[in-house]
């Protein structure tokens, strides 16, 4: 996904905004990417070693301003440990946009 790692190379850190608002405060928390599969029929997305974005293709991706969108996907599966507890969570998605909020301006 070279749109994505494109933009990742000048955004090192962002914001993640889920289809149900931000995740944690908005622009408080600050996360990396630390891992990106591209497979045929999914896109997995880990940040921090611990939040994982697993979307379900096809879907559509766009830069907007200084942020990522990813929208148009059929499931979007968050799952993810909690920041002190490492209690497990999982979210599921059937609609909706997720934004990588940049932190550059």
């Amino acid at each position: 996904m070279n749109e994505f790692e494109s933009w990742n190379k000048k955004n090192g850190v962002f914001g993640l905004q889920l289809p149900d608002g931000w995740f944690g405060r908005p622009f408080d928390n600050q996360h990396r990417t630390t891992l990106t599969v591209d497979r045929d029929n999914k896109l997995i997305l880990e940040l921090d070693n611990q939040l994982y974005l697993v979307f379900t293709k096809p879907l559509k991706v766009e830069v907007s301003g200084n942020d990522f969108i990813i929208s148009s996907f059929k499931q979007l599966v968050f799952d993810y440990q909690g920041y002190g507890d490492m209690k497990a969570h999982s979210k599921v998605y059937n609609s909706g946009v997720v934004t990588l909020a940049s932190y550059s301006w």
